[in-house]
């Protein structure tokens, strides 16, 4: 089991679950704050309706505050901004980027190489290698061009492998792989960095998150990366989406192992689409258990981001239930963390325990924040290398604090506390949404938990003035 080190500040907060979510957390701590306390970017995606201003008021003072890192749902993809050859819409994408200036929020740009939404004029020149090459380094040529300096990272190729799980490329359904070969991916890279040599370049695709067992498509991708590193094509960045259903328990443990392989790399592995959906029938049928346990999923795929250091984006795909693509094309429903009403579900509940659970101090981050010698800032981060007169008060991150000298052990129902000199101690368990389950005194070094239900939970010790805390499964 991982451990976690920390006083854990909102245990005793209560989450009211079921019709009317109400979250139970101080009103100036928010996903966004405690993100940036940490040097990480956790988001969600701007719909197609508040592009065309059809939306409620209510979605976006959630999203600039809760939020610092945003993606346009469709708006910038190809058929968006070159919807006729070599003539580009960059309106929509334009509000977006004046969007999150004004709110001090990092852009993601999706996507430039993809098969799928291609305007039509695109596949009128299927199978012709150099029309196609001229065509792509075009679009990627003017539409970098046009936001560089305000992308912070792209989605440089997009869903490029095939979904038979056979290490492969999708050589079949794309117009670029099939007019153009493997190459056209080493090529747009390459062109994008050309453009805006700052930014950073990420492969992004989906079912990256079922393991990395031989010829998964997470294994390919491991290997590609290998091969574009080794020929100098410049990757900073793979995306795993994780569109996952409530079942799909195994998806975290999956993800952080993808995570640490990637990092062997020096590569960065960024979670860009995430949501975790309910079977669509079950819709009008789910109780609080049902939103308890996608919390709990959440609460593990957050705690991953935040413990693995090569992990630099959360980004969510959705802000409420009332504006998903899930319904409509994914036979799903219910999967992110704000509900038809724009009341937060557990899932909130659950990635701000999570964040509160990792302190500032203890989560490393893949990006540089330079300290800040500026006195009279104004700004809320600065996501600058150098220092400038528009910098935050945020300082590098400091080292890890030191692990307390005593563990635990968790052996069938029994949990064991070795190496406390304060007794007796306090063993205390939460569930995955920081709500309390158990207390008691451990007077002997163990605690009998005979009489849990069958789970993930987070157990806290306390020892004197020493606290400790630790994930245990209790089968």
């Amino acid at each position: 089991m991982r451990f976690i080190s920390s006083l854990f500040g909102i245990l005793a907060s209560t989450s009211f679950i079921g019709a009317g979510f109400t979250s139970a957390f101080a009103a100036d701590e928010t996903i966004r704050s405690l993100a940036e306390e940490r040097g990480r970017f956790i988001g969600t995606i701007l719909n197609s309706e508040w592009f065309n201003d059809n939306i409620e008021p209510e979605f976006e003072e959630i999203h600039k505050t809760q939020f610092n890192v945003v993606v346009a749902e469709n708006e910038m993809k190809f058929d968006a901004t070159e919807p006729k050859e070599n003539v580009f819409n960059y309106t929509k994408g334009d509000k977006m980027i004046a969007y999150a200036q004004a709110n001090n929020i990092r852009v993601r740009g999706h996507a430039l190489a993809w098969h799928s939404q291609v305007p039509g004029w695109v596949n009128d020149y299927k199978g012709q290698k150099e029309k196609l090459l001229k065509v792509l380094k075009n679009h990627i040529d003017s539409v970098v061009g046009h936001w560089k300096g305000k992308v912070a990272e792209w989605d440089v190729v997009n869903e490029a492998v095939n979904d038979e799980y056979n290490a492969g490329w999708r050589s079949q359904g794309s117009v670029w792989y099939e007019g153009i070969g493997a190459e056209f991916l080493d090529s747009a890279f390459v062109w994008t960095h050309a453009i805006d040599p700052k930014a950073e370049l990420c492969y992004n695709d989906y079912s990256l998150e079922w393991g990395m067992r031989e010829k998964s498509k997470a294994s390919f991708v491991v290997e590609q990366v290998k091969r574009w590193k080794k020929n100098g094509i410049p990757i900073t960045c793979v995306g795993t989406q994780t569109h996952i259903e409530i079942a799909h328990e195994t998806t975290p443990q999956n993800v952080r192992d993808f995570a640490k392989a990637l990092a062997e790399l020096g590569v960065t592995l960024n979670i860009t689409e995430l949501d975790i959906g309910f079977p669509k029938g079950s819709a009008g049928k789910l109780g609080a258990a049902d939103y308890a346990k996608q919390g709990h999923l959440y609460r593990q795929f957050m705690d991953v981001f935040l413990e693995e250091p090569n992990m630099g984006e959360f980004v969510i795909w959705g802000l409420t239930d009332a504006h998903s693509w899930l319904d409509e094309q994914q036979g799903k429903t219910e999967g992110l963390l704000y509900d038809k009403q724009y009341k937060p579900k557990p899932a909130f509940d659950s990635i701000m325990v999570s964040l509160k659970s990792h302190p500032a101090a203890e989560v490393k981050t893949p990006y540089t924040f330079a300290k800040d010698t500026t006195a009279n800032d104004t700004t809320v981060r600065d996501t600058t290398v150098t220092d400038t007169t528009a910098k935050d008060t945020s300082n590098a991150i400091a080292k890890l604090r030191g692990l307390q000298k005593f563990t635990i052990h968790l052996a069938g129902r029994t949990l064991f506390i070795t190496g406390t000199s304060a007794k007796p101690s306090t063993v205390e368990l939460f569930d995955m949404q920081g709500r309390p389950v158990f207390s008691a005194k451990c007077e002997n070094g163990s605690v009998d938990l005979k009489n849990i239900t069958e789970g993930l939970y987070v157990a806290r010790v306390h020892a004197g003035s020493a606290s400790y805390m630790q994930r245990a499964v209790i089968k």
